[in-house]
């Protein structure tokens, strides 16, 4: 599998990455190498990959096979892996921060103190925030993963635009063939994990280089940012091997985030079953797979939790433009 053999127990500290990152060597912090279980920086690569395939989806559709490769580019990413992605991407983030690698070292020097604030940490994630100069490290994960989804927002619009421009053209307006058969592989696709591809550990080390520099200010810190730093602060311990992956598994995911994903790709699923002509896939393409992750990953970085999820009411393909397909003659409501 191309992502074990990318990062075989994904060490940090080793090679180019380690090399133009600047993270503390093992001598320097008295414990072992700072490394992640490959599972987990698979599911960071996974999660940079979508993100930037996604904010690449470009808005000007020609054809019914412009619209439908651009679908399967929106929608290819399984929840689960998405989120702990997120997660372990904003702990990658975290361990390029100098100031916070050391704070958490010199917190612990023997074994037994940091296997006992690595066990403080997996059961509370907020202890993370009490090492020296967090705060910095805090906005930093933040921005990371702010910069992370503003094109996907920013692409969903011009695609959610594009629903309404595009209806002048009569291709358009012609009727998928088969819904069932769409909506079955838009689900499929959203329910595979990304496997990887070549170059995937060249790119994920190019993001790490080029992150951008916090803003001021001392934000409140989202439980998924705390459960970054706090999964860093847990390599940076040396208790984070592959065979630590079932006991710090549960930082990798938190309520909020994962309920905001589960009801984007619910929407998702309700729109495309009834989005018949083209331009409706196409909405449903620009709100609810990248509109909506956008949103989903921006909101998993504020502390709010009320921030966190799409509309409580199911967006239906009535959303779209000029009027709402039948649908067993139930009437839905309208969303713009």
């Amino acid at each position: 599998m191309i992502q074990r053999q990318l990062y075989k127990y994904a060490l940090l500290a080793a090679a180019a990455l380690a090399a133009s990152v600047g993270l503390a060597s093992a001598s320097d912090r008295g414990s072992g190498s700072i490394a992640l279980p490959v599972e987990m920086v698979s599911a960071a690569t996974a999660f940079a990959a979508y993100m930037d395939q996604a904010g690449g989806v470009r808005a000007d559709f020609h054809d019914a096979d412009s619209v439908h490769q651009r679908l399967k580019t929106g929608v290819s990413y399984e929840p689960i892996q998405f989120e702990e992605g997120m997660i372990a991407y904003g702990a990658l983030v975290a361990l390029q921060d100098t100031p916070f690698t050391n704070a958490v070292s010199r917190a612990a020097r023997s074994l037994e103190e940091r296997q006992a604030l690595a066990a403080a940490l997996e059961a509370d994630p907020t202890r993370a925030l009490r090492f020296d100069d967090t705060g910095e490290t805090a906005r930093g994960v933040e921005t990371a993963l702010l910069d992370r989804a503003s094109p996907v927002s920013a692409a969903g619009k011009a695609v959610k635009q594009a629903a309404y421009d595009m209806q002048h053209e009569a291709w358009s307006k012609d009727r998928v063939a088969n819904l069932k058969d769409r909506l079955r592989e838009v689900k499929t696709l959203s329910a595979a994990r990304y496997a990887g591809a070549d170059g995937d550990g060249a790119r994920l080390s190019r993001a790490m280089l080029q992150l951008s520099q916090p803003g001021p200010g001392t934000p409140a810190v989202s439980p998924a940012v705390a459960r970054s730093l706090a999964l860093a602060a847990v390599a940076i311990l040396g208790e984070a091997k592959p065979e630590d992956l079932p006991r710090i598994q549960p930082l990798l995911s938190e309520y909020f985030s994962a309920d905001c994903l589960h009801m984007a790709k619910l929407n998702l699923y309700q729109c495309m079953a009834v989005a018949e002509p083209n331009y409706e896939n196409v909405f449903c393409l620009g709100q609810h797979a990248l509109i909506d992750t956008g949103q989903c990953v921006a909101a998993a970085v504020t502390a709010s939790p009320n921030r966190y999820a799409p509309p409580p009411h199911v967006v239906l393909a009535s959303a779209t433009p000029v009027k709402a397909p039948a649908h067993k003659g139930r009437r839905h409501r309208r969303h713009s």
